[in-house]
């Protein structure tokens, strides 16, 4: 019987492990197999099989394959004996880690429950030192009151005074204080003295106040925003920021520039005030000394907005103030003052300035929102504002049926105008026709009268 060493190369390599493991098919595996027994003649022809070459293959790849099977079964047999040992090692290492979980979650349990007990005895207790230490501030704080009411009972301040002079935080420690004061003096009245505490305390609140104001002043006036923001809030403390509010507005350069120059800039082109008395004017314009105003006041508003957001605690309040002292001292005495002026020439020139005014102070309005609602107006309070303001500003002048009446009127007067100018005019005509025809008829007598003379000279 031939063996594998007895095959040729091909052969040999055809019959191992790793031709099986390519997936190769029988039909390719037989062809490998026999592909080199066909017999070749000499003049090119394939001769008759002999079957030797291919039995002495055929039995030499069986003991072959015999081989290689009884190999693979017993890799086989090997893998699974060694896959059922690491079976039973994985299950074996399972448990002992389930066990040990089961440890360590019983130990973290107790851990938990050990921390809650030990953080709940800790909060008790720091509960309780707290409360020991607002009780402690509180005692000191009393103390300190009482001393200085009894300053104060002396006619010495010389307690807060110290206070009143040091840093701002002092200051603002000072007006605290001396507002706390305030608030005890005006209880007390069953000592000896309380009256006389109360009225020192009164004055030198007076005076705390009035030097406050003059140093947000002095800041206002040097732009020393820092200063300004420090005193701003001392005073928002001291009296919820209501004289300061009132300093910051009522000393701001622009009403007091423009209380000066509001009676002066009356314009004086009569161009403007014909067109707005002409019906047949289609585009009426408007006064350019207010629209400047109002263009002035797009710019101090978006200037100043910033600054107040920049100083005041709460800048709702200030802004609050400021637009309302804009639109009821500004904007509506410079109405007041065209409307006058315009009322005097005719009711025409009236009703389209205030139609222009309405127009001109609500895009006013809406630019003033848009400045305003980023960083400002969050809840749109100011908006709401800027619209009652502007209702505020003409509501003299639509109210009660006021305007219908100026309307109805200057539809009148303009009606009799141009009915005048009708009857003028064909009156005018009428006068003329007979004038010609008066001539006419003096142009014929006189031919008349020269004929009947000649006839009777003849």
């Amino acid at each position: 019987m031939a063996s594998l060493y007895d095959l040729d190369q091909h052969t040999r390599d055809l019959l191992t492990l790793d031709t099986f493991l390519k997936q190769i098919t029988v039909k390719e595996f037989v062809e490998g197999l026999t592909e080199d027994h066909t017999i070749q003649e000499s003049n090119g022809r394939t001769a008759a099989i002999n079957p030797k070459p291919y039995i002495r293959t055929f039995e030499a790849s069986l003991e072959a394959l015999d081989r290689i099977s009884a190999e693979l079964n017993s890799r086989e047999q090997k893998i699974h004996h060694d896959a059922r040992q690491a079976d039973a090692a994985h299950q074996r290492t399972v448990a002992a880690t389930e066990a040990q979980c089961h440890a360590l979650t019983n130990q973290f349990s107790d851990l938990d429950l050990l921390v809650s007990e030990v953080a709940s005895t800790t909060t008790s207790l720091g509960e309780a030192v707290d409360l020991v230490s607002r009780q402690r501030n509180r005692a000191a704080s009393s103390q300190f009151i009482i001393k200085c009411y009894i300053s104060f009972l002396e006619n010495d301040p010389s307690v807060v005074e110290n206070m009143r002079t040091g840093s701002f935080e002092d200051q603002r420690q000072c007006a605290i204080t001396v507002r706390q004061l305030l608030r005890i003096a005006r209880k007390i009245n069953n000592i000896p003295r309380a009256a006389v505490a109360r009225e020192n305390i009164e004055k030198y609140a007076e005076m705390v106040e009035r030097e406050l104001l003059k140093m947000f002043d002095k800041a206002y006036r040097s732009a020393d925003m820092s200063s300004m923001k420090a005193v701003a809030g001392i005073l928002t403390e001291f009296n919820g920021g209501a004289s300061v509010i009132q300093i910051f507005v009522n000393q701001h350069d622009f009403f007091i520039m423009k209380d000066k120059l509001l009676h002066e800039s009356m314009t004086d082109d009569d161009s403007l005030w014909q067109k707005l008395c002409d019906p047949t004017c289609e585009d009426p314009p408007f006064d350019t000394a207010t629209k400047e105003l109002l263009d002035e006041i797009r710019i101090t508003v978006k200037k100043e907005s910033l600054i107040i957001k920049r100083v005041f605690p709460h800048p709702f309040s200030v802004l609050r103030v400021f637009l309302q002292r804009l639109f009821a001292q500004t904007i509506q005495q410079r109405i007041e003052l065209i409307l006058s002026h315009a009322k005097s020439i005719s009711t025409l020139a009236y009703l389209r300035t205030l139609q222009n005014a309405h127009k001109e102070i609500g895009a006013l309005v809406e630019d003033l929102k848009a400045i305003l609602k980023p960083d400002l107006d969050h809840g749109g309070g100011l908006s709401m504002l800027l619209d009652q303001n502007m209702q505020d500003v003409f509501v003299p002048y639509i109210e009660n049926r006021q305007y219908i009446d100026t309307e109805k009127r200057s539809l009148q007067e303009l009606t009799s105008v141009m009915l005048a100018r009708f009857n003028n005019y064909h009156l005018n005509r009428k006068t003329t026709k007979n004038h010609k025809l008066l001539n006419k008829l003096g142009t014929v007598t006189g031919r008349e009268r020269w004929a009947k003379n000649k006839n009777t000279g003849n």
